[in-house]
């Protein structure tokens, strides 16, 4: 009888706690139990996800039998996928292996390529053998008959595969809601990108104002459209949100700095990339091998001094750099090589900060030093060079050859040096106290503004390829892909005001991964105390058990 009651209890507290487990799932109620809140939606993803009243149908490429990397992301996507549909209706997703079906993998990867898709080659070594397995890590976005590609894979230069997959997953709620974002834009805020003044040309600057077409809308802009009636101009550039500067070799006469100046006092946002040394890089590269540095008169040396900057005149060389390819031999004898070349430091981007958060290095071109001077602008540093750094002041002669000698690191004994600087703010007039260049009424109530900085006029330039350009940040000489395109988006992104999205990337997330090589050289123990252990204690107590029971029953 007792015991028919104990299994009676037993069954009760069961149904009860089963009963509980389907209320609790059923009415979508979770604890994030974990230190870094991994599983917990930010406000602003809520409050994005609330306010979505369009059907949005996701479509996630990384489908079929994953690498064991891969499959941990799609646990964590599927879990972040299930919170964004608890937290609205509208979001439907269902994940899909690419391959099935496919009558010609090669005809698939090659549509997969031209849709942009592009599909990473996971390579696996065990027991002596190469596994490669083709993942597709791609999300397709629809809604209302637009689409949007979201790469599931943050890929820095220089990370392991167990750091890339955790940063991946780190920045997977910013990713998602940046597609999002993309499909439910109902009005574009406007850029202005500087065309005069012997700015970068428009094939160099191909793939980063591509990128921001689902964002902004995008117009190119003359400081010099109308010399006899710049207050035109100065009511035209009053339209935009942001002025994109890039790479201006020209010098800015005085009404056309009174022109920026009073765009920046009624609240302009403006992005800056200047070269205060000049570099004949042609006659270095292409033709003679050799190069002077020599300072650059742009003339708005005033201006930024007065807004808290300062422009040196010097170039920073770094130990910390990347390489550049020249060729040793002639011709059917010659081999291309890599160099380190101190003139081009990948420099760090500042982590804490929402714009260089969870992103690699940088990679600057004949780069000079900022110095940040006091007044009541809020200064943040963006980027910065290594400790191991060098500071030349020109003129002087750069040469190919110093590529091929051996680097002596005892001379790179100066601290790191500024190479891009956040203003945020009300900023001070260059003009307060002057007679304006032409008839203006000046803004005498200053509206917050923000203005980035950096000393590298080529950093937002992309290679081209037999005319073709390519990805902004890809090197074709050395193949490596540094971080430029997604740094400059975010930078973008921040001074227009996209901060709450941005705060997304800071999220940190911790992941536990094996030790691939210490699991290799203690494979055998590992199994041992796996799989050996627990059947021999079992055993033991069985074998306990078997003799205790043998005992009493003898009695």
């Amino acid at each position: 009888m007792r015991k028919k009651n104990s299994i009676f209890s037993l069954l009760i507290v069961l149904s009860i706690i089963g009963g509980l487990t389907m209320l609790v799932d059923k009415a979508g109620i979770q604890w994030d139990l974990t230190s870094d809140q991994r599983y917990t939606l930010s406000e602003s993803s809520k409050k994005t996800l609330s306010n979505i009243q369009q059907p949005i149908s996701i479509d996630v490429l990384i489908g079929g039998d994953l690498p064991s990397d891969y499959q941990r992301l799609r646990n964590e996507l599927t879990l972040l996928l299930r919170q964004f549909q608890d937290e609205n209706d509208f979001i439907q997703y269902v994940f899909v292996d690419p391959f099935e079906g496919a009558e010609s993998k090669e005809s698939l990867l090659n549509d997969l390529y031209s849709y942009g898709l592009t599909p990473e080659l996971d390579v696996a070594q065990e027991n002596q053998s190469t596994e490669q397995t083709i993942v597709v890590p791609w999300m397709i976005l629809n809604s209302n008959k637009q689409s949007v590609r979201v790469s599931l894979l943050q890929k820095n230069l220089g990370d392991t595969q167990e750091e890339r997959i955790e940063q991946s997953i780190q920045q997977m709620e910013y990713h998602l809601l940046d597609g999002i974002h993309q499909l439910t834009l109902k009005e574009k805020k406007r850029i202005a990108v500087l065309s005069s003044h012997g700015t970068s040309e428009d094939r160099k600057l191909v793939s980063l104002l591509q990128s921001l077409l689902p964002y902004y809308n995008i117009a190119s802009f003359d400081l010099k459209a109308f010399p006899e009636e710049p207050q035109k101009t100065l009511e035209n550039l009053n339209r935009f949100h942001l002025l994109f500067v890039s790479n201006p070799s020209k010098p800015f006469n005085t009404p056309e700095k009174f022109i920026l100046d009073q765009y920046t006092q009624q609240g302009g946002n403006s992005l800056f990339l200047i070269d205060p040394v000049t570099v004949a890089r042609d006659s270095l590269f292409l033709f003679q091998g050799d190069a002077v540095a020599y300072p650059a008169e742009l003339e708005l040396d005033e201006l930024f001094f007065k807004y808290g900057v300062r422009f040196n005149k010097d170039i920073i060389t770094d130990l910390y750099s990347a390489p550049i390819v020249l060729a040793q031999g002639e011709n059917s004898n010659a081999e291309y090589r890599p160099y380190p070349w101190v003139y081009h430091p990948l420099v760090e981007a500042d982590r804490a900060h929402p714009i260089g958060a969870a992103l690699g290095n940088v990679h600057q071109q004949f780069v000079s030093s900022l110095d940040t001077l006091k007044n009541a602008v809020n200064k943040t540093v963006l980027l910065a060079t290594s400790n191991r750094s060098k500071r030349k002041t020109p003129p002087f002669l750069i040469q190919l050859e110093e590529a091929t000698k051996p680097l002596k690191p005892s001379k790179f004994d100066e601290e790191n040096y500024f190479t891009g600087v956040l203003l945020e703010g009300k900023f001070p007039s260059l003009f307060a106290n002057r007679i304006a260049p032409f008839e203006w009424q000046k803004t005498t109530q200053q509206t917050p503004a923000k203005i980035a900085v950096f000393s590298d006029g080529n950093m937002a330039e992309n290679q081209l390829d037999k005319g073709t350009p390519l990805e902004l940040g890809y090197d074709k000489w050395t193949n490596n892909l540094y971080t430029n395109k997604v740094f400059l988006q975010n930078t973008i992104h921040f001074l227009m005001g996209e901060i709450q999205r941005l705060n997304l990337r800071s999220k940190e997330i911790r992941l536990a991964f094996l030790d691939t090589t210490l699991v290799n050289e203690k494979k055998q123990a590992i199994q041992l105390k796996v799989f050996a252990l627990p059947l021999v204690f079992m055993a033991m107590v069985g074998f306990g058990l078997h003799f205790y029971r043998q005992r009493k029953y003898r009695q």
